[in-house]
């Protein structure tokens, strides 16, 4: 069952082994620490992430379905690298909850690009491994994995439907089971950024925490896309599928830090049961 969910940013300066400048994401970095903290008291088998910049196939949600996951960041001296067991029996339930339901799912693997004994592996981009890297890598023995990554041009029915289908695979697995939504922001803060400087960035964010702190992520559904397009963000559809997982397991959220230090924004909201 899903016992923990997350919003987490993955701007690579998070990571103060490969930082320029550790200080220009301490705030963000701090809440990490902290949702590694909660993953942790949860005590997840498995870890369900959700990736923007991973393996994107055009009309499907791309699922890796190999032994190992393998990612690394950085540069010598400053680099990083992590392996984690893929949790293939949920990956196959996933597939199964997805496809009974007329839902585009699409099995991934790639050739090592090191040497190494596995023919095939799940590659872990900065979406993933960053995430992973504050709530997986920390606990021993660590979670196994699962790496989805939605094409955005899914319909937001759709997003909602898989998520309600993770949900019940986990629900089925008799496993404790954290989902984690792998999202920056609005993208467009900054004159000098890459995208410009676009006023919606900041409404954006602005209201993107104020759904999380309200418990509120189905409102996201009502926001038009030009709205997301102006906002150049890249959380939306990765939060459609926590909010559709939510639908079927209900979860209280809380926003653990909001900030936009450089050109995008980054939230950090940790998902827990609510006890009674």
């Amino acid at each position: 069952m899903l016992v923990f969910g997350a919003i987490a940013p993955h701007g690579g300066d998070i990571l103060e082994e490969i930082a320029d400048d550790a200080s220009i994401m301490a705030q963000t970095r701090a809440a990490m620490l902290e949702l590694g903290r909660r993953c942790a008291l949860a005590r997840p088998d498995t870890i369900v992430v959700l990736t923007p910049h991973g393996a994107i196939l055009k009309g499907a949600v791309s699922i890796g379905y190999a032994p190992k996951a393998f990612g690394e960041l950085g540069k010598k001296p400053r680099a990083i690298s992590a392996t984690f067991e893929t949790d293939l029996p949920l990956a196959e339930s996933i597939q199964q909850e997805m496809a009974a339901r007329s839902l585009p799912v699409m099995p991934i693997a790639v050739k090592p690009t090191r040497r190494s004994k596995e023919t095939s592996i799940v590659p872990l981009d900065w979406g993933a491994l960053i995430p992973l890297w504050y709530c997986a890598r920390p606990l021993s023995p660590a979670p196994q994995v699962v790496v989805m990554a939605p094409d955005r041009s899914l319909m937001r029915e759709t997003l909602v439907r898989t998520g309600v289908a993770i949900a019940r695979a986990a629900s089925a697995s008799g496993k404790r089971v954290a989902l984690i939504a792998s999202c920056d922001q609005g993208h467009a803060h900054a004159v000098d950024g890459p995208y410009g400087y676009s006023p919606a960035s900041a409404r954006h964010d602005e209201a993107m925490c104020a759904a999380i702190a309200k418990n509120d992520l189905p409102r996201l559904l009502e926001w038009p896309e030009s709205f997301l397009s102006e906002a150049k963000v890249d959380a939306y559809w990765q939060t459609i599928i926590l909010a559709g997982a939510l639908a079927h397991t209900p979860m209280q959220g809380e926003l653990l830090s909001y900030e936009a230090p450089t050109y995008f924004g980054m939230a950090v909201a940790a998902y827990e049961p609510v006890t009674r």
